[in-house]
């Protein structure tokens, strides 16, 4: 099953999204990589839960919006998406698990609950030195290299290229030092229920962290996968697609 390719207007943005499962609905705010289309990990989750997965302004093909600057506005945008569109789960990986965070403390009576996989924001951005290439970047985000290979095996053309680099450039400038220093307050106050997700091998978000989020989350679990690196969902997307739905059936 691959999601349909819809669009979603709020605050007059077209923004592209796919959808698609049947079953309760799950909101799923990505990274850096955009809507970067359907991967084996949506396959399994949509058996049981309906997929909604919008490319958020400023990425992509969807266009820009001159009132969101910064990951706190971004949140702001997907309140409004959740009134309009009505309560769900909520689902964040890297800088959206940070995003969701953010949604949450905003509004938490749509979000029935929140699963954060590997997310930033709770403690600034350690800086390193930058990738020399591309593929050192790509090799970073995974600990099993055999998924690192098969995607620097796929072919990307120009257009592909510069929508990469706009998604970037995106993060980079709704994120900032990737910090909220108020968040962890903000999350103290939270009563829904949480799952935070982690690979132990994430080299972008160290894993330590992981308990930092559950200790705000006052109705949390935390699951650890071995052998993982950022993207846990896409190195192990099986087994990430069954704890989430565990979770989710606990909801119920």
């Amino acid at each position: 099953m691959d999601g349909i390719l819809t669009t979603r207007t709020v605050r007059d943005i077209p923004a592209r999204m796919l959808r698609g499962g049947q079953g309760p609905r799950v909101l799923f705010l990505h990274g850096a990589a955009g809507l970067s289309g359907w991967p084996e990990f949506f396959q399994h989750l949509a058996r049981s839960h309906e997929i909604w997965f919008p490319e958020h302004p400023g990425f992509g093909l969807t266009p820009e919006s001159p009132d969101i600057g910064s990951t706190a506005e971004l949140a702001a945008y997907y309140r409004d998406f959740l009134r309009a569109s009505g309560p769900c789960h909520v689902i964040g990986s890297s800088f959206g698990g940070w995003l969701a965070a953010e949604l949450a403390t905003l509004d938490a009576e749509n979000v029935c609950s929140l699963t954060l996989i590997g997310p930033a924001g709770l403690r600034p951005r350690v800086a390193s030195a930058p990738p020399a290439s591309e593929e050192a970047f790509v090799r970073k985000l995974y600990f099993d290299q055999s998924v690192a290979e098969r995607i620097l095996a796929e072919s990307m053309d120009d257009t592909q290229r510069a929508l990469q680099k706009r998604n970037r450039a995106a993060t980079g400038r709704l994120g900032g030092s990737f910090h909220n220093p108020r968040l962890e307050a903000a999350l103290a106050g939270l009563d829904i229920p949480a799952l935070v997700l982690w690979g132990d091998q994430d080299q972008l978000v160290p894993a330590e962290q992981a308990t930092l989020w559950q200790a705000c989350l006052r109705h949390s679990e935390m699951t650890i996968f071995t052998d993982c690196g950022h993207l846990p969902h896409f190195e192990q997307p099986q087994a990430v697609a069954r704890r989430i739905q565990a979770f989710l059936q606990q909801q119920a």
